[in-house]
């Protein structure tokens, strides 16, 4: 029982063990995309009305493309 005392002691005096950069980044790029994902759509209808011709034409697949990656990207985001 001491054994496990003076190791839940030495724990609690070095902290929590540092997270990996390359976990927290992979994280914050699926959260991004999940919300991305969310938001992005609300962009459509001014693009659609606020352009003409080949312009919103190109917009659109553009902002459609962006989603896309978006969806994959946040796909297994757990909040």
């Amino acid at each position: 029982m001491g054994a496990v005392t003076n190791q839940i002691r030495m724990n609690h005096r070095t902290g929590p063990l540092p997270v990996p950069a390359t976990a927290t980044a992979v994280a914050a790029l699926r959260r991004l995309g999940f919300w991305g994902s969310i938001l992005l759509p609300a962009a459509y209808l001014p693009v659609l009305y606020g352009m003409s011709g080949s312009d919103r034409t190109l917009a659109l697949l553009v902002l459609l493309a962006v989603n896309v990656v978006c969806l994959i990207a946040g796909h297994q985001y757990q909040s």
